[in-house]
């Protein structure tokens, strides 16, 4: 049978392929697998967690100005159907990405039972981030680097799940494969220094420089997350923005 949801692509339900994003997906069906592909976008490293099984993501319309639900619900019933008649689990992880790290922990929780394997992109040749970094030759090379997760592997998963949940920090970051909760305070209070520092500065070239020189030393993070900050801080009052030549810049409200 072949899955025709938007985020389910594949033939062969004898394996199911867990992946946190759309192109993510793309590639591995580029690679030639066949498999069942679920792509569960939940964006599990930015935003509260309303419960253990946060398919209900409507969090995230604060960070990202899409015109779409965030509301997974339909997908994770389709996604209990299909894997009652599987024989395994594979996710595709990181440890050097939150949301793919996250993600396995989450599938460690709500599948216990089922047998599950995990391959981690930062443990190929190019120690890549994310698969998304990979060609599709390097993901079949991969491939050969699945792990097979124990009882024991299966329930550490669970309880750091368990334990990012009740934390339910807004942000989450990896540091040496451990999943670290924190609030937007930190990010917030180095926007404000750095433009203390600059003065008057086009929107842009601050956030280049947030993303180039990261606030948390090796841990990025996208752009609409550094705008989302900046937008909040001027609905604050902290900071003040105006246009120059078409440009927005913005500067502290001081």
């Amino acid at each position: 049978m072949t899955y025709k949801y938007k985020n389910f692509e594949g033939t062969n339900n004898k394996t199911i392929e867990i992946v946190s994003s759309e192109s993510a997906l793309k590639l591995l069906k580029r690679s030639g697998n066949e498999n069942i592909i679920v792509c569960l976008p939940l964006l599990l490293h930015i935003g509260k967690l309303d419960s253990l099984t946060p398919f209900n993501r409507q969090e995230l319309s604060k960070y990202y100005a899409v015109n779409h639900s965030f509301n997974f619900n339909d997908d994770f019933n389709k996604l209990k159907e299909i894997v009652n008649n599987c024989i395994k689990i594979r996710v595709w992880s990181s440890h050097l990405d939150s949301d793919d790290y996250c993600l396995l922990l989450l599938i460690c929780y709500l599948f216990h039972d089922k047998k599950i394997s995990v391959i981690f992109s930062d443990e190929s040749d190019l120690y890549a981030p994310t698969i998304t970094a990979l060609s599709e030759k390097e993901i079949c090379d991969l491939k050969k680097r699945e792990h097979i997760l124990t009882k024991l592997s299966k329930d550490d998963y669970c309880n750091q799940w368990k334990k990012i949940v009740k934390e339910n920090k807004e942000l989450r970051y990896m540091v040496n494969g451990v999943v670290i909760s924190c609030d937007m305070d930190y990010f917030k209070r180095e926007i404000i220094d750095r433009l203390e520092k600059s003065g008057k500065t086009y929107l842009f070239r601050l956030i280049t420089n947030l993303m180039t020189n990261p606030p948390i030393p090796n841990i990025s993070f996208p752009d609409i997350f550094y705008k989302y900050l900046i937008e909040r801080l001027e609905k604050e009052g902290i900071i003040k923005s105006f246009i120059i030549d078409g440009k927005k810049y913005v500067e502290l409200n001081q």
